[in-house]
């Protein structure tokens, strides 16, 4: 008997398994998921009055507008939790009224299969769009940046979502209500004027229009409009007509856009 006992006893102690040591790091998750984070950011914007409109999810983002009156809101949000939040009214932009998320198509700039996001921001005589691309990391950044020497305060009016093409509106430098349309496109890793044949057609529009403008004004007699036609006509000419900047070169393997 003290054997058979002694035999149990050895098959208990072979049967018995060793606990398994879990790593810490199974459970180490970094960052958020950006659609429950989404949710709950809607959730708590509701909860303040505020009802959500448009919202588009992609594989590494989430991205909503909401309004509560004259309040509204773009948020984006990423694995890094908020990545982009742009809101109106906003002390630092007096002249935004309204922002929102642009309607579709979207660009995909970057050709990595995920759409962009274009945000568009309402002021009092135009609506301007914001154009920035998430990465899969979770970070925003800024797809287009206009050159200071095309204009002040510019403003993207529209954006080709089947090409880097977009149209900007820009004021004359120090010339009140003075603006132009300009033509931009992407090259390398640059934006530069596009002065390509496909446009000329909106140079010759835009000047054409403004030489007719010129005419009214001087039959007239508006003084003030015409020299406001004149620095229009001006700029364009030279915007038109001037050296295309010195482009970044693409790096090796590298394709020009």
């Amino acid at each position: 008997m003290r054997c058979l006992t002694f035999a149990f006893v050895l098959l208990a102690a072979c049967a018995k398994t060793e606990p398994s040591v879990q790593d810490p790091l199974d459970y180490l998750q970094v960052g958020v998921d950006p659609r429950q984070e989404a949710a709950a950011s809607i959730v708590d914007l509701e909860r303040h009055g505020f009802v959500v409109g448009r919202r588009i999810e992609e594989a590494s983002y989430v991205a909503f507008d909401a309004a509560r009156n004259g309040d509204t809101t773009v948020r984006v949000i990423t694995s890094r939790g908020v990545a982009l939040s742009v809101q109106a009214p906003d002390v630092r932009w007096p002249e935004r009224l309204w922002v929102e998320l642009a309607p579709d198509p979207r660009p995909d700039f970057n050709r990595d299969a995920q759409r962009d996001v274009v945000v568009a921001m309402r002021e009092r005589d135009r609506t301007c769009l914001a154009w920035a691309e998430i990465s899969a990391e979770g970070f925003a950044s800024e797809v287009f940046r206009p050159r200071v020497e095309w204009g002040d305060f510019p403003c993207v009016l529209e954006i080709d979502p089947s090409w880097p093409r977009l149209v900007l509106e820009v004021s004359v430098p120090d010339v009140p209500d003075a603006r132009v349309q300009l033509p931009i496109k992407a090259s390398a890793r640059n934006w530069v004027l596009d002065r390509s044949a496909s446009t000329a057609a909106h140079w010759d529009e835009e000047i054409a229009r403004r030489q007719q403008t010129l005419k009214t004004f001087e039959m007239r007699g508006n003084v003030r409009g015409a020299e406001r036609v004149r620095n229009e006509l001006v700029w364009l000419e030279q915007l038109r007509n001037g050296q295309e900047p010195v482009l970044e070169p693409a790096e090796d393997g590298e394709e020009a856009r």
